[in-house]
Protein backbone atom coordinates (compact mmCIF):
# COMPACT_ATOMS: atom_id res chain seq x y z
CA UNK A 1 0.00 0.00 0.00
CA UNK A 2 0.99 3.58 -0.32
CA UNK A 3 2.73 5.59 2.54
CA UNK A 4 -0.22 5.26 5.44
CA UNK A 5 0.44 8.95 6.22
CA UNK A 6 -0.41 10.42 3.20
CA UNK A 7 -3.05 13.38 3.52
CA UNK A 8 -6.34 12.97 2.47
CA UNK A 9 -6.60 15.86 0.52
CA UNK A 10 -3.84 14.85 -1.36
CA UNK A 11 -5.15 11.02 -1.63
CA UNK A 12 -8.30 12.16 -2.63
CA UNK A 13 -6.98 13.40 -5.78
CA UNK A 14 -5.27 10.58 -7.07
CA UNK A 15 -7.64 8.67 -9.67
CA UNK A 16 -9.21 5.93 -8.45
CA UNK A 17 -8.31 3.79 -10.82
CA UNK A 18 -4.31 4.47 -10.10
CA UNK A 19 -4.96 3.26 -6.57
CA UNK A 20 -6.74 0.34 -7.53
CA UNK A 21 -4.09 -0.96 -9.86
CA UNK A 22 -1.71 -0.51 -6.71
CA UNK A 23 -4.37 -2.97 -5.03
CA UNK A 24 -4.46 -4.80 -8.02
CA UNK A 25 -1.04 -5.92 -7.44
CA UNK A 26 -0.95 -6.82 -4.14
CA UNK A 27 -4.29 -9.49 -4.46
CA UNK A 28 -2.68 -10.68 -7.84
CA UNK A 29 0.67 -11.93 -5.89
CA UNK A 30 -1.47 -13.14 -2.64
CA UNK A 31 -4.24 -14.82 -5.13
CA UNK A 32 -1.57 -16.37 -6.88
CA UNK A 33 0.03 -18.02 -4.10
CA UNK A 34 -3.44 -18.97 -2.27
CA UNK A 35 -4.50 -20.81 -5.36
CA UNK A 36 -1.76 -22.66 -6.28
CA UNK A 37 -1.94 -24.29 -2.31
CA UNK A 38 -5.38 -24.48 -2.64
CA UNK A 39 -5.08 -26.83 -5.69
CA UNK A 40 -1.95 -28.66 -4.16
CA UNK A 41 -4.57 -29.09 -1.61
CA UNK A 42 -7.56 -30.48 -3.63
CA UNK A 43 -5.02 -32.50 -5.18
CA UNK A 44 -4.18 -34.48 -2.11
CA UNK A 45 -8.35 -34.39 -0.82
CA UNK A 46 -9.24 -36.26 -3.56
CA UNK A 47 -6.36 -39.15 -3.80
CA UNK A 48 -7.35 -39.52 0.14
CA UNK A 49 -11.26 -39.94 -0.87
CA UNK A 50 -10.90 -42.26 -3.57
CA UNK A 51 -9.58 -45.16 -1.55
CA UNK A 52 -12.37 -44.97 1.21
CA UNK A 53 -14.96 -44.67 -1.40
CA UNK A 54 -13.99 -47.94 -3.29
CA UNK A 55 -14.73 -49.51 0.38
CA UNK A 56 -17.86 -48.08 1.32
CA UNK A 57 -21.05 -49.69 0.02
CA UNK A 58 -23.62 -47.91 -2.36
CA UNK A 59 -25.49 -45.92 -0.52
CA UNK A 60 -29.23 -47.28 -0.99
CA UNK A 61 -31.47 -44.20 -0.18
CA UNK A 62 -33.54 -41.73 -2.40
CA UNK A 63 -32.34 -38.41 -2.56
CA UNK A 64 -36.00 -36.23 -2.11
CA UNK A 65 -36.98 -33.19 -3.79
CA UNK A 66 -35.31 -30.64 -1.37
CA UNK A 67 -31.92 -32.00 -1.59
CA UNK A 68 -31.89 -32.06 -4.88
CA UNK A 69 -33.25 -28.04 -5.46
CA UNK A 70 -30.28 -27.21 -2.66
CA UNK A 71 -27.70 -29.17 -4.59
CA UNK A 72 -28.78 -27.69 -7.31
CA UNK A 73 -28.64 -23.89 -5.95
CA UNK A 74 -25.43 -24.60 -4.74
CA UNK A 75 -23.73 -25.85 -8.08
CA UNK A 76 -25.10 -22.37 -9.72
CA UNK A 77 -23.41 -21.05 -7.41
CA UNK A 78 -20.13 -22.26 -7.57
CA UNK A 79 -20.52 -21.39 -11.71
CA UNK A 80 -21.28 -17.93 -10.64
CA UNK A 81 -17.96 -17.31 -8.58
CA UNK A 82 -15.49 -19.96 -10.93
CA UNK A 83 -16.95 -16.98 -13.44
CA UNK A 84 -15.95 -13.83 -11.03
CA UNK A 85 -12.88 -15.99 -10.51
CA UNK A 86 -11.99 -15.80 -14.24
CA UNK A 87 -12.77 -12.51 -14.88
CA UNK A 88 -10.87 -11.21 -11.64
CA UNK A 89 -7.85 -13.43 -12.97
CA UNK A 90 -7.87 -11.81 -16.37
CA UNK A 91 -7.85 -8.41 -14.86
CA UNK A 92 -4.83 -8.91 -12.50
CA UNK A 93 -2.82 -10.30 -15.33
CA UNK A 94 -3.65 -7.44 -17.47
CA UNK A 95 -2.34 -5.21 -14.75
CA UNK A 96 0.75 -7.05 -14.31
CA UNK A 97 1.63 -7.32 -18.00
CA UNK A 98 1.02 -3.11 -18.25
CA UNK A 99 3.73 -2.71 -15.04
CA UNK A 100 7.09 -1.96 -16.40
CA UNK A 101 9.50 -2.94 -13.78
CA UNK A 102 13.01 -0.94 -14.01
CA UNK A 103 15.80 -0.54 -11.67
CA UNK A 104 17.00 2.91 -10.94
CA UNK A 105 18.86 5.58 -8.81
CA UNK A 106 17.52 8.59 -6.36
CA UNK A 107 19.38 11.33 -7.70
CA UNK A 108 19.15 14.79 -6.05
CA UNK A 109 17.30 17.34 -8.09
CA UNK A 110 19.78 19.98 -8.17
CA UNK A 111 23.65 19.26 -7.02
CA UNK A 112 25.58 22.48 -7.08
CA UNK A 113 29.63 22.40 -6.89
CA UNK A 114 30.04 26.31 -5.77
CA UNK A 115 33.64 27.61 -6.95
CA UNK A 116 33.88 31.41 -6.28
CA UNK A 117 34.59 33.94 -8.88
CA UNK A 118 37.36 36.07 -7.39
CA UNK A 119 40.79 34.36 -6.76
CA UNK A 120 42.17 34.83 -2.64
CA UNK A 121 43.05 33.65 0.09
CA UNK A 122 39.96 31.89 2.37
CA UNK A 123 39.82 33.50 5.56
CA UNK A 124 36.63 31.72 6.75
CA UNK A 125 35.02 28.33 6.05
CA UNK A 126 31.43 28.72 8.11
CA UNK A 127 29.49 25.37 7.10
CA UNK A 128 30.46 21.95 7.14
CA UNK A 129 29.35 18.69 5.60
CA UNK A 130 25.55 17.77 6.50
CA UNK A 131 24.97 21.70 7.39
CA UNK A 132 20.95 22.77 6.38
CA UNK A 133 21.77 26.54 4.37
CA UNK A 134 19.36 29.04 3.15
CA UNK A 135 19.27 31.13 -0.26
CA UNK A 136 22.29 33.85 0.36
CA UNK A 137 23.85 32.30 3.26
CA UNK A 138 27.76 33.16 3.53
CA UNK A 139 29.64 29.66 3.20
CA UNK A 140 33.39 30.94 3.08
CA UNK A 141 35.14 34.55 3.55
CA UNK A 142 37.81 35.35 0.99
CA UNK A 143 40.34 38.47 1.65
CA UNK A 144 38.93 41.17 -0.27
CA UNK A 145 42.18 43.62 0.92
CA UNK A 146 42.80 44.41 -2.68
CA UNK A 147 39.10 44.81 -3.37
CA UNK A 148 38.35 47.42 -0.97
CA UNK A 149 41.39 49.23 -2.31
CA UNK A 150 39.77 49.00 -6.03
CA UNK A 151 36.55 50.25 -4.72
CA UNK A 152 38.02 52.97 -2.63
CA UNK A 153 39.65 53.96 -6.02
CA UNK A 154 36.34 53.82 -7.71
CA UNK A 155 34.94 55.99 -5.77
CA UNK A 156 37.39 58.46 -5.85
CA UNK A 157 36.96 58.56 -9.13
CA UNK A 158 33.21 59.23 -9.21
CA UNK A 159 33.60 62.29 -6.85
CA UNK A 160 35.87 64.06 -8.89
CA UNK A 161 33.77 63.55 -11.92
CA UNK A 162 30.83 64.82 -10.20
CA UNK A 163 32.64 67.78 -9.02
CA UNK A 164 34.02 68.78 -12.80
CA UNK A 165 30.00 68.22 -14.06
CA UNK A 166 28.72 70.74 -10.56
CA UNK A 167 31.28 73.10 -11.80
CA UNK A 168 30.41 73.42 -15.40
CA UNK A 169 27.04 74.06 -13.94
CA UNK A 170 27.51 76.96 -12.45
CA UNK A 171 26.39 80.52 -13.12
CA UNK A 172 29.22 82.85 -14.23
CA UNK A 173 28.99 86.06 -12.22
CA UNK A 174 30.06 89.61 -13.26
CA UNK A 175 33.08 89.90 -10.74
CA UNK A 176 34.33 86.72 -13.01
CA UNK A 177 33.52 88.32 -16.51
CA UNK A 178 35.83 91.13 -15.34
CA UNK A 179 38.85 89.62 -14.39
CA UNK A 180 38.47 87.59 -17.51
CA UNK A 181 38.59 91.20 -19.61
CA UNK A 182 41.54 92.42 -17.80
CA UNK A 183 43.66 89.21 -18.10
CA UNK A 184 42.66 89.50 -22.10
CA UNK A 185 43.53 93.39 -21.92
CA UNK A 186 47.25 92.49 -19.65
CA UNK A 187 48.27 89.62 -22.51
CA UNK A 188 47.49 91.43 -25.52
CA UNK A 189 48.85 95.02 -24.24
CA UNK A 190 52.29 92.12 -23.36
CA UNK A 191 51.98 90.78 -26.95
CA UNK A 192 51.98 94.47 -28.90
CA UNK A 193 55.28 95.07 -26.73
CA UNK A 194 56.69 92.37 -27.43
CA UNK A 195 56.46 92.22 -31.20
CA UNK A 196 57.42 96.29 -30.96
CA UNK A 197 60.75 95.33 -29.95
CA UNK A 198 62.26 97.63 -26.88
CA UNK A 199 61.77 101.53 -26.90
CA UNK A 200 64.48 104.16 -26.99
CA UNK A 201 63.66 104.29 -23.37
CA UNK A 202 64.56 101.08 -23.05
CA UNK A 203 67.65 101.33 -24.94
CA UNK A 204 69.04 104.03 -22.38
CA UNK A 205 67.85 102.65 -18.92
CA UNK A 206 70.15 99.38 -20.23
CA UNK A 207 72.60 101.49 -21.39
CA UNK A 208 72.85 103.52 -17.96
CA UNK A 209 72.72 100.09 -15.79
CA UNK A 210 75.61 99.10 -18.07
CA UNK A 211 77.15 101.91 -17.46
CA UNK A 212 76.59 101.79 -13.53
CA UNK A 213 77.78 98.30 -13.76
CA UNK A 214 81.22 99.39 -15.24
CA UNK A 215 82.02 102.09 -12.53
CA UNK A 216 81.75 99.98 -10.01
CA UNK A 217 83.91 97.34 -11.31
CA UNK A 218 86.30 100.56 -11.39
CA UNK A 219 85.98 101.63 -8.17
CA UNK A 220 86.36 97.81 -6.89
CA UNK A 221 89.06 97.17 -8.27
CA UNK A 222 90.98 100.65 -7.56
CA UNK A 223 90.14 99.14 -3.65
CA UNK A 224 91.48 95.74 -4.67
CA UNK A 225 94.83 97.11 -6.24
CA UNK A 226 95.37 98.75 -2.51
CA UNK A 227 95.82 95.26 -0.74
CA UNK A 228 96.51 93.21 -3.42
CA UNK A 229 100.11 92.70 -1.93
CA UNK A 230 98.81 91.35 1.35
CA UNK A 231 98.90 87.69 1.57
CA UNK A 232 95.73 87.26 2.45
CA UNK A 233 94.13 88.78 -0.44
CA UNK A 234 91.88 86.34 -0.83
CA UNK A 235 90.00 86.57 2.69
CA UNK A 236 89.93 90.52 2.99
CA UNK A 237 86.54 92.59 1.60
CA UNK A 238 88.00 94.42 -1.39
CA UNK A 239 88.50 91.06 -2.88
CA UNK A 240 84.90 90.03 -2.58
CA UNK A 241 83.44 93.38 -3.43
CA UNK A 242 85.72 93.31 -6.84
CA UNK A 243 84.07 89.81 -7.76
CA UNK A 244 80.63 90.99 -7.25
CA UNK A 245 80.85 94.12 -9.18
CA UNK A 246 82.43 92.06 -11.98
CA UNK A 247 78.78 89.82 -11.85
CA UNK A 248 77.04 93.17 -11.97
CA UNK A 249 78.68 94.31 -14.94
CA UNK A 250 78.42 91.17 -16.89
CA UNK A 251 74.23 90.87 -16.28
CA UNK A 252 74.28 94.55 -17.15
CA UNK A 253 76.07 93.58 -20.20
CA UNK A 254 73.42 90.97 -21.12
CA UNK A 255 70.48 92.82 -20.40
CA UNK A 256 71.71 95.58 -22.66
CA UNK A 257 73.11 93.32 -25.91
CA UNK A 258 69.40 91.50 -25.42
CA UNK A 259 67.39 94.83 -25.75
CA UNK A 260 69.25 96.20 -28.52
CA UNK A 261 68.90 93.07 -30.09
CA UNK A 262 64.84 92.61 -29.33
CA UNK A 263 62.36 89.74 -28.46
CA UNK A 264 62.97 86.18 -29.97
CA UNK A 265 60.77 84.38 -32.02
CA UNK A 266 60.08 82.15 -28.54
CA UNK A 267 59.11 85.31 -26.70
CA UNK A 268 56.59 86.64 -29.72
CA UNK A 269 55.38 82.87 -29.30
CA UNK A 270 55.30 82.62 -25.73
CA UNK A 271 53.57 86.02 -25.65
CA UNK A 272 50.62 85.30 -28.21
CA UNK A 273 50.22 82.02 -26.80
CA UNK A 274 49.15 83.86 -23.64
CA UNK A 275 47.15 86.59 -24.69
CA UNK A 276 44.76 84.06 -27.18
CA UNK A 277 44.47 81.52 -23.62
CA UNK A 278 43.12 84.67 -22.10
CA UNK A 279 40.90 85.18 -24.83
CA UNK A 280 39.41 81.79 -24.85
CA UNK A 281 38.76 81.80 -21.19
CA UNK A 282 36.54 85.47 -21.58
CA UNK A 283 35.02 83.78 -24.55
CA UNK A 284 33.93 80.55 -22.58
CA UNK A 285 32.44 82.83 -19.90
CA UNK A 286 30.48 85.09 -21.95
CA UNK A 287 29.18 82.73 -23.85
CA UNK A 288 28.27 80.04 -20.78
CA UNK A 289 28.61 76.17 -20.76
CA UNK A 290 28.19 74.40 -24.22
CA UNK A 291 25.70 71.34 -24.26
CA UNK A 292 28.67 68.87 -25.60
CA UNK A 293 30.59 69.94 -22.85
CA UNK A 294 28.12 68.94 -20.28
CA UNK A 295 27.35 65.97 -22.13
CA UNK A 296 30.66 65.01 -21.97
CA UNK A 297 31.04 65.78 -18.36
CA UNK A 298 27.58 63.76 -17.80
CA UNK A 299 29.55 60.72 -19.57
CA UNK A 300 32.26 60.77 -17.38
CA UNK A 301 29.90 60.53 -14.73
CA UNK A 302 28.46 57.30 -16.31
CA UNK A 303 31.85 56.13 -16.43
CA UNK A 304 32.92 56.70 -12.89
CA UNK A 305 29.50 55.26 -11.70
CA UNK A 306 29.77 51.85 -13.51
CA UNK A 307 33.64 51.35 -12.70
CA UNK A 308 32.53 51.94 -9.21
CA UNK A 309 29.66 49.34 -9.73
CA UNK A 310 31.82 46.67 -10.63
CA UNK A 311 34.36 47.68 -8.31
CA UNK A 312 31.45 46.77 -5.53
CA UNK A 313 30.76 43.41 -7.65
CA UNK A 314 33.98 41.89 -7.16
CA UNK A 315 33.91 43.11 -3.31
CA UNK A 316 30.69 41.60 -2.80
CA UNK A 317 32.38 38.41 -4.70
CA UNK A 318 34.62 37.70 -2.21
CA UNK A 319 31.37 36.26 -0.08
CA UNK A 320 30.91 32.70 -1.12
CA UNK A 321 27.42 32.39 -0.93
CA UNK A 322 24.69 29.78 -1.30
CA UNK A 323 22.66 29.79 -3.79
CA UNK A 324 19.85 27.42 -2.92
CA UNK A 325 17.93 25.98 -0.55
CA UNK A 326 19.64 22.45 0.79
CA UNK A 327 21.68 20.24 2.39
CA UNK A 328 25.98 20.69 2.59
CA UNK A 329 27.54 17.36 0.64
CA UNK A 330 31.00 18.27 0.14
CA UNK A 331 33.35 21.24 1.60
CA UNK A 332 36.98 21.59 -0.07
CA UNK A 333 37.78 24.64 1.36
CA UNK A 334 40.51 25.16 4.12
CA UNK A 335 41.20 28.35 6.33
CA UNK A 336 44.39 29.86 4.63
CA UNK A 337 44.27 28.46 1.50
CA UNK A 338 44.24 30.26 -1.80
CA UNK A 339 40.96 29.21 -3.38
CA UNK A 340 39.74 30.34 -6.97
CA UNK A 341 37.39 29.40 -10.03
CA UNK A 342 39.09 27.08 -11.27
CA UNK A 343 38.07 24.56 -8.12
CA UNK A 344 34.60 24.58 -6.50
CA UNK A 345 34.99 24.81 -2.35
CA UNK A 346 31.64 24.18 -1.60
CA UNK A 347 28.99 21.76 -3.23
CA UNK A 348 25.47 21.80 -1.98
CA UNK A 349 22.28 19.33 -2.69
CA UNK A 350 18.80 20.43 -2.57
CA UNK A 351 16.05 18.40 -0.81
CA UNK A 352 14.04 17.72 -3.31
CA UNK A 353 15.10 14.39 -5.16
CA UNK A 354 14.50 12.13 -8.10
CA UNK A 355 14.91 8.85 -9.88
CA UNK A 356 16.69 8.05 -13.35
CA UNK A 357 15.49 5.15 -15.03
CA UNK A 358 16.85 3.72 -18.61
CA UNK A 359 13.47 2.70 -20.54
CA UNK A 360 14.21 0.78 -23.71
CA UNK A 361 13.70 1.80 -27.44
CA UNK A 362 10.58 0.05 -28.10
CA UNK A 363 8.35 0.70 -24.66
CA UNK A 364 9.21 4.59 -25.90
CA UNK A 365 5.56 4.64 -27.31
CA UNK A 366 4.27 3.15 -23.99
CA UNK A 367 5.90 6.66 -21.63
CA UNK A 368 3.76 9.49 -21.10
CA UNK A 369 4.56 12.94 -18.88
CA UNK A 370 2.88 12.46 -15.48
CA UNK A 371 2.47 9.00 -16.26
CA UNK A 372 2.27 6.94 -12.81
CA UNK A 373 5.24 4.74 -10.84
CA UNK A 374 5.59 3.26 -7.61
CA UNK A 375 9.35 3.67 -5.81
CA UNK A 376 10.95 0.97 -3.69
CA UNK A 377 14.03 1.33 -1.70
CA UNK A 378 16.19 -1.32 0.54
CA UNK A 379 15.95 1.47 2.95
CA UNK A 380 12.32 1.17 3.55
CA UNK A 381 11.32 -2.62 2.87
CA UNK A 382 7.52 -1.73 4.19
CA UNK A 383 6.97 0.93 2.15
CA UNK A 384 6.06 2.05 -1.45
CA UNK A 385 6.62 5.74 -2.67
CA UNK A 386 4.41 7.24 -5.13
CA UNK A 387 5.66 9.16 -8.13
CA UNK A 388 5.28 10.74 -11.60
CA UNK A 389 7.01 10.76 -15.02
CA UNK A 390 8.78 14.54 -15.29
CA UNK A 391 11.12 14.35 -17.61
CA UNK A 392 11.71 12.04 -20.99
CA UNK A 393 15.02 12.61 -22.46
CA UNK A 394 14.61 13.71 -26.13
CA UNK A 395 17.61 11.79 -27.48
CA UNK A 396 18.07 7.72 -26.51
CA UNK A 397 21.47 6.22 -26.17
CA UNK A 398 22.75 5.05 -28.82
CA UNK A 399 24.76 2.17 -27.29
CA UNK A 400 22.23 0.94 -24.67
CA UNK A 401 18.99 1.94 -26.58
CA UNK A 402 17.36 3.31 -23.64
CA UNK A 403 15.92 6.93 -23.12
CA UNK A 404 16.46 8.35 -19.58
CA UNK A 405 13.26 8.87 -17.72
CA UNK A 406 12.88 11.19 -14.73
CA UNK A 407 10.49 10.56 -12.37
CA UNK A 408 9.11 12.49 -9.28
CA UNK A 409 8.54 11.61 -5.73
CA UNK A 410 4.78 12.92 -4.87
CA UNK A 411 3.88 11.04 -2.19
CA UNK A 412 3.93 11.98 1.51
CA UNK A 413 7.28 10.87 3.11
CA UNK A 414 9.37 10.95 -0.02
CA UNK A 415 11.70 13.15 2.24
CA UNK A 416 13.20 10.05 3.14
CA UNK A 417 14.63 9.03 0.04
CA UNK A 418 18.45 10.13 -0.04
CA UNK A 419 20.46 10.47 -3.23
CA UNK A 420 22.45 7.63 -3.93
CA UNK A 421 19.79 4.82 -2.53
CA UNK A 422 19.36 2.24 -5.46
CA UNK A 423 15.53 2.78 -6.12
CA UNK A 424 13.02 -0.27 -7.88
CA UNK A 425 10.56 1.51 -9.75
CA UNK A 426 7.13 -0.34 -10.87
CA UNK A 427 6.33 2.07 -14.14
CA UNK A 428 2.72 1.13 -15.29
CA UNK A 429 1.76 1.78 -18.81
CA UNK A 430 0.52 4.87 -19.83
CA UNK A 431 -3.17 3.28 -20.72
CA UNK A 432 -3.66 2.96 -17.14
Amino acid sequence: MIAPNAPQNRRAGRPRKFSLIIALLLVATMSLLAGCAVQMLGEEGQTAAAAPAATQPEATATPTAETEADTAAESNAASQDEVDDAARLAQLLQVQEARLAYNGEILAEKRIAIAPEVNGLAIAVHVQIGDEVKVGDVLVEIDATTLEAAREQAMAGLISAQSQLELLQIEVSEEDLEAARANVAAAESSYQQTIAGPTDEDLRIAKAQLQQAEAGVTVARAAYNQVRGNPSIAALPQSLQLQQATLQLEAAQAQYDKTVKGPSQDEISSAYAQMMQARANLARLEEGVQGAQIRAAEANVRQAETSLYLAQRQLDKAMVRAPIDGVIANVDAVVGTMVGSSAPVVTILSHEVKVVIPVEEYRLSELALDQHAIIRVDAYPDRLFEGVVSMIAPELDSATRSVQVTLKPISEGSNDLRPGMFATVDLFGAQE
